[in-house]
């Protein structure tokens, strides 16, 4: 079900694209969507197995700033545990800078980095039968990626990778979600 979830959001967002092709760049608010996969890493990765990211994006664009813009997240990830049948999710609210690597104009590329500090809340499912919910956990985390932009007719689409690293006691939980997405 995780894979058929994955490969139905990225069809969305495919084909999203020519829906969306009578928008102008040049606005100041601009929105996305965006889905891949969530890689866990180090101690957070040695009881996980690969998950799925999807994520909702407000993008603010500052007049008197070229080559930055603002970026507010809305993310959900979720991966199955190794060994048992249960599986942890994520659901985070982020504040991100995009500094955009200057291009020429008529390039359709167009790299960028980016950074952010956000709130991450986690729980963990058991579904032996009845669905149990451990208490979550919200604490502190930030991120810090990069990606390639494509500006193409009216709307771009983007290609990103992020490493999340979130503050907590006990385990650290690191992970890398993967991800594709479409701006409007």
């Amino acid at each position: 079900m995780t894979r058929a979830l994955t490969i139905g959001v990225m069809l969305a967002a495919l084909a999203a694209p020519a829906a969306l092709s009578a928008q102008t760049p040049a606005k100041p608010v601009t929105f996305g969507v965006s889905g891949g996969l969530s890689l866990p890493v180090g101690e957070f990765g040695e009881a996980r197995n690969l998950g799925y990211s999807l994520a909702g994006h407000v993008y603010f664009k500052p007049a008197s700033l070229q080559t930055v813009r603002l970026r507010g997240d809305v993310a959900y990830d979720d991966w199955d545990l190794k060994e048992f049948d249960s599986k942890t999710r994520t659901i985070a609210v982020v504040g991100n800078i995009v500094y955009d690597f200057p291009a020429q104009s008529t390039s359709i590329v167009h790299p960028y980095v980016l950074g952010g500090v956000g709130v991450y809340s986690f729980n963990t499912l058991t579904l032996p039968g009845a669905l149990q919910q451990r208490p979550s956990d919200t604490n502190l985390g930030v991120q810090l990626g990069g990606g390639l932009a494509f500006h193409l007719s009216g709307f771009s689409t983007f290609a990103e990778a992020k490493l999340v690293s979130v503050f907590g006691e006990g385990v650290s939980t690191r992970y890398v979600p993967l991800t594709f997405g479409v701006r409007f």
